[in-house]
């Protein structure tokens, strides 16, 4: 219900495009509600399993990149409907949604700036912290030290994600800007920039992105030692409503 508005915060569409999206829309969502919502469902579990007993870090590791599979199998799935509406787009429609997706980037950009290194990383200890606490209840003092000293070590990314977003961006506005380009370079060119979100990636922002894994992994098995018999419940409680929301979308 949502994707609707967002789409027409990047691109003005005409009649025919808006009821192509809407069709798109739907069928997405009825396809990832019965398919992709069980799996979900069952990746909650396991996780779950995995850290009622002592969990290691290469298994939450591989869980993790399991779970990130579900991403891909949805960007698969959308790719080629995606590139049929991006076809029918005409000049002023891609100028509109390049300067949309521009705007955002430097909007990014003009936030960080306004805070220091120290601020951005007093800020994320606090949403890391207020994350932990939504799944265990209140903190001791031994698990805000440790998650204190996680944040500490966490490798910044902003940089690298600003240079992957403008890559992937240029790769985008060097297919729409081809006049020469036919059909099946634009699909075999568009399919490559919505599919492969690694190719435009920096091998410093993978690096960053597996230490910081790492680090989470760590964390939670740190933490895990640590827990009350209520924090174990409340981290229970806040699973069996998850699973609960996803079981009332599956049906719903």
């Amino acid at each position: 219900w949502l994707s609707g508005f967002w789409i027409d915060d990047y691109v003005d569409l005409n009649k025919q495009q808006s009821q192509t999206v809407k069709l798109l829309i739907k069928d997405t969502r009825d396809w990832h509600r019965t398919s992709q919502l069980p799996l979900y469902k069952a990746d909650l579990i396991y996780l779950q399993n995995i850290l009622s007993d002592s969990p290691s870090e290469q298994a939450l590791i591989e869980h993790f990149n399991n779970s990130r599979e579900h991403w891909q199998t949805l960007v698969n799935k959308i790719a080629q409907p995606l590139i049929d509406v991006a076809k029918s787009l005409d000049e002023n429609q891609k100028m509109q949604f390049i300067a949309k997706i521009r705007d955002d980037i430097n909007e990014e950009l003009e936030e960080y700036e306004k805070q220091t290194d120290a601020e951005r990383s007093e800020e994320r200890l606090e949403k890391q912290t207020d994350t932990y606490k939504e799944w265990l209840g209140k903190l001791s003092q031994q698990q805000l030290t440790l998650i204190a000293k996680a944040n500490d070590s966490y490798e910044p990314r902003f940089v690298q994600w600003q240079k992957y977003k403008n890559t992937r961006l240029d790769a985008l506005v060097a297919v729409f800007d081809n006049p020469a380009i036919n059909e099946a370079e634009f699909s075999q060119n568009m399919l490559h920039i919505i599919t492969e979100r690694e190719a435009f990636m920096s091998q410093e922002l993978i690096a960053a992105t597996e230490k910081n894994q790492a680090l989470y992994a760590k964390l939670l098995v740190e933490l895990r030692h640590t827990l009350s018999p209520k924090q174990i419940k409340h981290a229970k409680d806040k699973f069996k409503d998850m699973i609960e929301e996803i079981d009332d979308l599956i049906v719903d």
